[in-house]
């Protein structure tokens, strides 16, 4: 007698049925490799573009090198002050003339101008002075301004006047000084990698045409005595 060990009634696997259960995904493998390619080639494209504006900044530099400013103590000289209709007003420049503006406001005349003030750093980068408790008159605004300037919905239009500033406030005391932020021309070489720096981190390459100065570094007018009588 023999006997089968294959059962009678086989158990079909429950995915019989179903010619595409049970099969792996397998990707083209061409279009792999060009998806893959494209990819690659897309970031050697900027990395190469990168390494070459890194390579046409320092030969720049370099050519440029002899002209690099020296060092300087920064400072304003004060051209003109008057008052009119309750307003005291201040024309000054900045000395060294090629040196950026970046912030002008009112201390109190006994403020000493030989240190440097507690500073913080704006969202743009630059640096902006604490303020003691005790200096609440933030009426200074800007007349006239040796850059060119957006108008502000609401605000009077800020003249452009080349090489000057002129900035006007309401008095509160007998005497107070004018502080004014500059920042100073970098070297050459400080210059282009800071341009550099700032193109790589906010992603705008616009920014390789934009000069880059150094941090601000404040300094003061002498005592301003005010033509007009302080508002009690």
């Amino acid at each position: 007698m023999m006997f089968s060990l294959q059962s009678p009634n086989p158990i079909a696997p429950a995915n019989a049925g179903n010619p595409s259960c049970g099969k792996l995904a397998v990707l083209d493998p061409a279009w792999l490799r060009s998806s893959l390619g494209l990819a690659t080639r897309v970031k050697l494209r900027w990395i190469a573009c990168f390494v070459g504006l890194v390579a046409l900044m320092a030969i720049v530099a370099q050519v440029r090198s002899h002209n690099a400013p020296k060092a300087i103590v920064p400072r304003i000289v004060v051209l003109a002050q008057w008052s009119t209709n309750g307003k005291q007003f201040v024309t000054f420049r900045p000395d060294p003339s090629t040196a950026l503006i970046t912030y002008a406001g009112l201390v109190s005349a006994a403020t000493d101008d030989k240190t440097q003030p507690p500073t913080t750093r704006g969202s743009d980068g630059l640096l902006f002075p604490l303020r003691n408790a005790w200096e609440t008159n933030y009426s200074l605004r800007f007349v006239a301004s040796p850059m060119r300037t957006l108008p502000v919905p609401g605000e009077p239009l800020v003249a452009y006047t080349p090489g000057s500033c002129t900035v006007a406030y309401t008095p509160t005391d007998s005497g107070e000084r004018v502080r004014v932020g500059l920042g100073l021309e970098q070297g050459i070489t400080e210059d282009y990698i800071q341009r550099l720096r700032n193109c790589w981190e906010r992603k705008r390459l616009a920014l390789l045409w934009r000069q880059s100065y150094q941090d601000t570094y404040f300094v003061a007018t002498e005592p301003l005595t005010n033509a007009v009588q302080p508002r009690r």
